[in-house]
């Protein structure tokens, strides 16, 4: 998806996780330049965050599917291979990752658990213009083409592919450059299959999504930088308004007039993904 102007969405996750989470999320939509939320369908607060947003029609809303780190929708009966007794899923990535690609009965149930998920965000009014996963594990390879089956299925245009760029994401912060060259390294060949899967189904990916290797320390400093060095096309920005205890700095990004000045005077077109 590659156009002359420059584009961005801003989208907060995790929307629907806990009463903090909703309260930031909307704050940032209605004070700030957030254009839209990835919702948890079984987050502590999910139905209540569904019910908020409806005084926020700007506000794009996707799904935020969860198949670790969370709690699953259907019943722990119905998807045994992926959840605990008490329906929660590892914690780990890599534990449920091998699970999914070496069980062909854990990703029917996969299926099933995702498409519970998106029904869940239908049943309560809303048509999801995008889908994400929690811990960006929407491109392990036994995921991604179950996603994107379930969005043209449901016809969501939009899918996140996190291809962050490394080069600039260092030059901003070096802290912690192992981690992001490792992270980038594995992320750079699952994103690749990722969007030929993705171009297959006809599913709308950004060019580039800024965030990943900053994940849980973006801040004014750090939105004012992508602004400045954004390039022509379609980006986005994600992050977690919220989830900080004590000062969040990533509110604080988020409804800065400087962070609007600076979109405004670039005259970068804020807006969702999806088109």
């Amino acid at each position: 998806m590659t156009t002359g102007v420059r584009q961005l969405a801003i989208t907060a996750d995790d929307f629907g996780a806990s009463a903090r989470v909703n309260a930031a999320v909307l704050r940032c939509a209605r004070d700030g330049v957030l254009t839209g939320t990835s919702w948890m369908a079984a987050g502590d607060a999910a139905d209540a965050a569904l019910a908020l947003a409806r005084g926020l029609p700007q506000l794009a809303i996707g799904v935020h599917l969860t198949c670790v780190l969370g709690r699953a929708v259907l019943p722990p009966r119905l998807v045994p291979d992926l959840v605990d007794v008490e329906g929660r899923f590892p914690p780990s990535p890599t534990r449920q990752g091998l699970r999914l690609a070496a069980s062909a009965a854990s990703r029917i149930q996969l299926r099933d658990e995702l498409r519970a998920q998106i029904e869940r965000c239908l049943g309560a009014g809303y048509r999801p213009r995008h889908l994400d996963a929690h811990l960006d594990f929407q491109v392990h390879p036994a995921v991604f083409p179950v996603i994107a089956a379930l969005a043209r299925e449901y016809d969501i245009a939009a899918v996140r592919i996190p291809r962050d760029p490394l080069v600039a994401a260092l030059a901003f912060d070096r802290r912690h450059a192992a981690r992001k060259l490792c992270e980038a390294a594995i992320f750079a060949v699952l994103c690749r299959r990722a969007v030929v899967v993705a171009s297959s189904f006809g599913l709308r990916v950004a060019d580039r999504v800024y965030g990943h290797h900053q994940t849980g320390a973006v801040n004014e400093a750090y939105a004012l930088e992508v602004i400045r060095g954004l390039p022509a096309g379609v980006s986005e920005l994600y992050c977690h308004p919220g989830a900080a205890d004590g000062r969040d700095d990533e509110i604080a990004a988020l409804v800065s007039p400087h962070v609007r000045a600076a979109c405004d005077a670039a005259g970068i077109l804020r807006r969702h993904y999806d088109g």
